[in-house]
């Protein structure tokens, strides 16, 4: 019988490792930053070039290798980190399977420059394909020069599935800043086609997170530190009076390594409850040192996410040290005690009646468990109801509280039960998609150009979209490193703050991959909507009025944009028998 299970060549095995760990140019970037960390680098150089597709070199000025090591250090599973089973138990370096320079090598080609301070010279190799083509002596500094090219050339496939530059770029931006956080205390210089991006010197943490985000750190964040027998924290935890509708800011470090876990995400934002809304994102730097034994770091290739022996106990003391960094800060939250999103019949207290009416009423009708198509159909009867020849069509209005009114129409005496929030949300919703669908949108001029501060990300996704945001009516005057001048703002939009709906725009155009359509329209308009709402607590019956007329002359007046009924309509002879 032939045979059908064959042996892979070293080759093979190499490039299927590749595709779990370099998945992008951002990964080789992360691979070489960290090993030069291990080897005790104080200055590291990192220059890109066509986003990292084409030329990625790191210089570095730590130990560096002799030739020998230089020479086996691209075959698989080789570590200068690990020599028994018990040091993986106790492994805190950052690189330590032996994976990522044979993975490189095997899908680019490589130059590596090599010198220890003992040596007199260096060692230079050149490898294609994972095959050493050349091996010499150089004159070199101490430390390691590492040179990737043409990057997956040997798997058309991979190269294919590589995203346009710029989302390449924003790639290896995000894992530079990752990296550059946790390792304050090493000089750092990115260079992308010769352009000095970050220039970073040896610095505390928090300095480190003023030179990246800019100056507003220096006031906006607050210092974390807890010890317990289980975990030790310690870390800057942002302002939540300044939390932002992005969430670019969040850095979360088990032993110094960037992982991302939603679950202790969720922890410091519970920390802040009444503090910050729903659609709000705290901003944290926060470090985590924990006994090697008590994570699994190597759930993913990428060591991105960490299994926690006792994760729970984790949750809680995070979010009290979160709580307790809160507390001890001169900060003064407002609190907000807005009723649910839920349309819910009010409580309302009324004065003692003398004697109780008699009301057959039909138990089994519940005006709130209609369902949203039929309560649709009803819009055509609105467009008539409210259409110019019925403008007097509103007989009563009666508020009851800040969330809710009544009213009565001249025609069929219909009560029908108006919430006022939801109203409210559906006319700027679609007074925001009229905006996006206007060809020249009016704009007002600022008499000093307006200052949105951004970070380095944010700042790329809004060079890339600058057309679509003028077109909407914002003028760009200016994009700065840490910063954007806007000179004018549209018509509709000069009463919302502005630093929130640029922050809504960088959001969505996050998860829309930098295209606009319509669905990414709909989401921002929604997003504009349920943040610039504000209901009073006594609306006069002209305002009452205003609102129902402005309500009724929507598309869809009688459905909120969450899809919830904004009025419903109690017709007496369903609800009294």
């Amino acid at each position: 019988m032939k045979q059908t299970i064959n042996i892979l060549s070293n080759n093979v095995i190499n490039q299927i490792a590749a595709g779990e760990v370099i998945q992008r140019p951002a990964s080789v970037v992360k691979e070489l930053i960290e090993n030069a960390i291990d080897a005790q680098a104080e200055n590291i150089h990192i220059i890109i070039k066509n986003s990292g597709k084409s030329f990625i070199q790191i210089i570095d000025d730590g130990k560096g290798m002799t030739k020998k090591d230089a020479e086996i250090c691209f075959l698989k599973h080789t570590t200068s980190k690990i020599k028994s089973i018990d040091d993986i138990m106790e492994i805190s370096t950052m690189g330590f399977r032996g994976e990522a320079l044979a993975s490189i090598a095997s899908v680019s080609e490589v130059e590596l420059k090599t010198k220890t301070e003992e040596d007199e010279s260096g060692t230079v190799i050149h490898i294609d394909n994972s095959k050493i083509k050349k091996i010499s002596k150089t004159a070199v500094n101490k430390g390691t020069s590492i040179i990737v090219k043409n990057m997956f050339f040997n798997i058309p496939a991979r190269k294919k599935f590589l995203k346009s530059d710029k989302i390449e770029t924003k790639h290896i931006l995000e894992t530079f800043i990752q990296i550059a956080i946790a390792n304050h205390f090493v000089k750092f210089k990115l260079t992308n086609e010769g352009q000095t991006i970050y220039n970073l010197a040896s610095e505390n943490l928090k300095n480190r997170i003023i030179s990246i985000f800019g100056k507003r750190y220096n006031q906006k964040i607050l210092q974390i530190q807890e010890q317990t027998t289980i975990v030790s924290i310690n870390g800057f935890l942002g302002n939540p009076l300044d939390a932002k509708k992005t969430r670019g800011e969040q850095f979360l470090y088990v032993n110094n390594r960037f992982i991302k876990s939603s679950y202790l995400n969720h922890a410091i934002k519970s920390s802040m409850e009444y503090m910050i809304t729903k659609e709000q994102h705290p901003s944290y730097f926060i470090f985590l040192n924990i006994s090697p034994k008590l994570i699994d770091i190597n759930v993913h290739p990428n060591k991105t996410e960490v299994k926690f022996e006792d994760e729970k106990s984790i949750y809680q003391i995070l979010k009290s040290a979160c709580k307790r960094s809160i507390g001890l800060s001169p900060i003064q939250p407002s609190l907000d005690f807005s009723v649910e999103k839920s349309f819910e019949i009010p409580v309302h207290t009324q004065n003692s009646i003398p004697r109780e009416p008699k009301l057959n009423i039909n138990t089994n009708f519940n005006p709130f468990t209609q369902k949203t198509p039929q309560i649709k159909a009803n819009n055509h009867n609105a467009q008539e109801l409210f259409s110019e020849h019925n403008t007097e069509i509103i007989k009563q209005v009666i508020n009851i509280d800040s969330r809710y009114a009544i009213f009565i129409t001249h025609t069929d005496n219909s009560i029908n039960m108006l919430d006022k929030k939801k109203a409210m949300e559906r006319i700027l919703y679609e007074k925001t998609i009229d905006l996006f669908n206007t060809q020249q949108p009016t704009s007002q001029f600022l008499i000093k150009p307006m200052k949105i501060a951004l970070n380095i990300m944010d700042i790329e996704i809004i060079k890339d979209n600058v057309e679509i945001i003028n077109k909407l009516g914002y003028q760009i005057q200016n994009i700065e490193h840490n910063s954007i001048s806007i000179s004018a703002i549209p018509n509709q939009m000069t009463k919302f703050n502005t630093q929130e709906v640029i922050e809504i725009f960088i959001e969505e155009l996050k998860q829309s991959s930098n295209k606009i359509n319509k669905e990414l329209t709909n989401n921002i308009a929604k997003k504009i909507a349920y943040n610039n709402v504000a209901i009073k607590q006594n609306s006069d019956n002209i305002e009452l009025h205003n609102l129902i007329t402005q309500l009724m002359e929507c598309e869809t007046p009688f459905i909120g944009i969450d899809g919830k009924p904004c009025v419903i309509n109690i017709e007496p002879n369903k609800f009294f028998n």
